[in-house]
């Protein structure tokens, strides 16, 4: 019943140009995340890039500019402050390396893909992190720790 459905869905999206039209493209991931129930199964994935001829490496490329959009292997995302004043950092993605074996531009074997990013604008609790759009300031290691086993 659910592959019915996502067949209509990206049929629908084919005829609406998903090929060529990165905003039906996006609206296609979208649909199928909510589909298969908040999260885009690996299968699904390699059905849209056949149906719409994308390389294999074309849609990974186009959901790290989409955190929101999650998959089996991604189910969050993690941005780490580079700012100026998040003086503890390098801290951070030191242990991130160390611990899980990610760095940024990476997907973690936890299921997470980490990122670095511009100042979150609360230089004054930092060190600061964005896990899946919400920014966490005060970071430690630990808290970090706690953050990511918590998912």
């Amino acid at each position: 019943m659910i592959q019915e459905e996502f067949a209509q869905i990206l049929s629908f999206y084919q005829g609406r140009g998903a090929a060529s039209d990165q905003n039906e493209l996006v609206a296609l991931l979208r649909e199928t995340q909510e589909l298969y129930g908040g999260v885009i199964p690996q299968h699904a994935l390699d059905e849209i890039a056949r149906v719409l001829g994308f390389r294999e490496t074309f849609l990974p490329a186009v959901l790290r500019r989409y955190p929101s959009i999650k998959t089996e292997a991604v189910r969050h995302s993690l941005t780490v402050c580079q700012g100026p004043s998040c003086g503890r950092r390098r801290e951070l993605l030191d242990f991130l390396s160390r611990e899980y074996g990610v760095e940024p531009g990476g997907v973690a074997p936890a299921g997470f893909r980490l990122q670095t990013g511009g100042c979150m604008k609360n230089c004054g609790k930092g060190p600061c992190v964005r896990w899946d759009g919400v920014v966490h300031t005060g970071m430690t290691p630990d808290a970090l720790r706690a953050l990511i086993e918590k998912k």
